[in-house]
């Protein structure tokens, strides 16, 4: 397993530690990529590799990690268990790929969605939001937001994410699948110019649940 993921995990035993990005070995800025981990299951998630542990809460707040800079190419395993399932990761990430691991209950199984994103509307004057499908049974996702209701995303598959340019103001989103609503209308509060935002949905006991995070790196 490589020395790269046993620093990850090392990292991120300790808030405090994700912020210091020279503990990485990114190699050439042309082949870093990103990785971060979303708990999508109904219990708490631990990520292992051998003593080193990342530990994903239930609730909103707690439930994504930030997105790790990893080489680009670069072979990355785990394990991860959510009560007493449990499951194998393994993703490689392309130059410059953001990607989002996604542990899911499937049945009885605990089992991963790699959702895969490679950004290229970054404006320093407009906040970029994105609508990731975190839900198997969600078919065809949807977002909509504003004063008018105005569709921001459709169609958005299982296992993958929509992101668009939008104005930095307030703004209440709804998410849909299909036609029905799925969970209740999100408030984003006040979007700030220049920064990434996710509106998220996973599977809940009662259809879905939807929060949103603002996208962050160690």
């Amino acid at each position: 397993m490589k020395k790269l993921i046993l620093t990850c995990f090392a990292l991120c035993t300790s808030l405090t530690a994700l912020a210091d990005n020279s503990l990485y070995e990114t190699g050439p800025s042309q082949d870093s990529s990103f990785v971060r981990f979303l708990n999508a299951a109904g219990d708490k998630v631990t990520i292992t590799n051998g003593a080193n542990k990342l530990a994903l809460g239930a609730q909103t707040d707690n439930r994504v990690s930030r997105f790790f800079p990893v080489k680009a190419g670069d072979k990355l395993t785990a394990s991860a268990q959510a009560g007493s399932l449990k499951t194998s990761v393994e993703v490689v990430a392309k130059p410059g790929e953001f990607v989002t691991v996604v542990l899911v209950p499937q049945g009885s199984a605990l089992d991963k969605l790699i959702v895969r994103e490679s950004p290229t509307d970054f404006n320093a004057n407009r906040a970029s939001i994105s609508l990731l499908n975190a839900d198997p049974a969600c078919a065809q996702a949807g977002l909509s937001g504003g004063a008018k209701g105005a569709s921001v995303f459709e169609n958005v598959a299982p296992g993958t994410t929509q992101r668009r340019l939008v104005n930095a103001v307030k703004l209440s989103v709804q998410a849909q699948c299909g036609k029905s609503n799925a969970g209740a209308a999100v408030d984003m509060g006040q979007l700030q110019a220049g920064e990434r935002y996710s509106v998220i949905v996973i599977p809940a006991k009662k259809a879905q649940q939807v929060f949103f995070v603002r996208d962050s790196t160690s």
